[in-house]
């Protein structure tokens, strides 16, 4: 019998920093109650910035869909950028055809996550999302692709579409009350990209996986 497929909907944003990521930001996000994750996805390029196709653990065949825009967004001290509605497949082997043009990399990545409620409210982190209610996951991430180090800070919602920017700036708003140090600047909008993009702009100067 086939694994079940998983769907899910998501309103994101993302910033991508080129470079390691700061160990003071690091520390200050995981904290006490981040949850560290390390692994390898590999992803399909093929030039599209909509569409993103990965293999999670180098197993789990992903396909996840950018279907619009929903407006721009501002937390303040100069991070900003225009929010992603997102559709994520897995599995997804019914969906991708895996012989379309396009080479497979490997992105590794050290994640530090965090769950935040629709009030901003931090809550236990888990794999899946809830199934009833909205919020918000929140990442650190530090990428490896080839020869480029960068890391990102990114912003995830679930639930209903109508409440999730709202569950975007209560996240913000719940991680800044106990923040020791900046951000860097510059994080605006020509930092703002999804993995695809970003992986688009990246791989050309990468090494060849």
């Amino acid at each position: 019998m086939s694994d079940a497929i998983s769907v899910l909907d998501t309103t994101e944003i993302r910033w991508c920093i080129p470079g390691p990521l700061p160990s003071d930001i690091r520390s200050w996000f995981a904290g006490s109650t981040g949850v560290a994750e390390q692994r390898c996805d590999t992803y399909l390029i093929d030039g599209r910035c909509d569409v993103g196709v990965k293999r999670r653990f180098r197993k789990t065949l992903e396909l996840k869909i950018r279907h619009s825009f929903d407006g721009w967004i501002e937390f303040g001290d100069g991070l900003a950028g225009p929010l992603e509605v997102w559709r994520r497949w897995s599995p997804a082997d019914h969906l991708v055809d895996e012989r379309c043009d396009g080479r497979w990399v490997d992105v590794h990545k050290s994640l530090v996550k965090r769950r935040f409620s629709i009030d901003g409210t931090e809550i236990a982190f888990s794999s899946i999302p809830p199934a009833i209610g909205s919020g918000c996951d929140v990442e650190i991430v530090e990428v490896t692709v080839g020869d480029v180090r960068a890391w990102m800070f990114a912003f995830a919602a679930f639930g209903p579409l109508g409440t999730r920017r709202d569950a975007l700036l209560a996240s913000w708003r719940g991680l800044t009350d106990d923040m020791p140090c900046s951000l860097p600047s510059g994080l605006g909008a020509g930092r703002a990209m999804g993995y695809p993009e970003w992986l688009a702009l990246t791989v050309p100067s990468a090494a060849p996986q």
